[in-house]
């Protein structure tokens, strides 16, 4: 997946150090958790005001409502995929362990996936591909399944995390 073969990003890895304000307070949120600070943290923090309006809207979409998180991790999960977002895809896979999903299943996610979860990735695979020509029978399935507050809201998982995924790959955020 991607085209880089260095880890390294191309812009420098921003250190508790270096912040103060909003930024340091996200910083200062996955330390106290016990957790380290995410490489693509790191790197966005480069842009205070990027980090911080994006870990905003990251947390507001990823969070357990209207739809179940677990749900959001796997149309994230499908359009990393379908970006060939290395990194993305192993930080899907480590969330959705969390919930409980084997990596028999991670694997065989396609084929285990219900009829409301089918149309999730049919809908992602289209707003990922093409937004502007989203056939009618996609978006009929997707109505069926979806209200429109969660319909709003499977549209906003689905464009966070392809912008995420071009963020990590055009500056080099790749897995450890």
């Amino acid at each position: 997946m991607g085209g880089m073969t260095n880890s390294t990003p191309i812009v420098k890895l921003v250190t508790v150090e270096e912040l103060k304000g909003e930024a340091r307070k996200i910083y200062d949120g996955f330390l106290s958790a016990g957790k380290n600070v995410p490489k693509w943290v790191k790197v966005m923090a480069n842009c205070e005001d990027i980090l911080v309006g994006f870990f905003t809207m990251f947390k507001a979409t990823m969070d357990d409502a209207p739809l179940p998180a677990v749900l959001k991790w796997k149309v994230a999960r499908r359009v990393s995929d379908t970006n060939k977002c290395a990194f993305c895809v192993d930080v899907a896979n480590m969330q959705l362990r969390q919930f409980g999903v084997s990596d028999e299943d991670l694997e065989r996610i396609t084929e285990t996936a219900d009829k409301r979860e089918e149309t999730a990735f049919a809908y992602a695979d289209a707003v990922t591909r093409k937004a502007y020509e989203i056939e009618p029978e996609i978006v009929a399935r997707a109505k069926e399944h979806f209200n429109d507050e969660e319909l709003v809201e499977l549209t906003a998982v689905i464009g966070l995390f392809n912008y995420i995924n071009r963020f990590n790959d055009a500056l080099g955020v790749l897995p450890e």
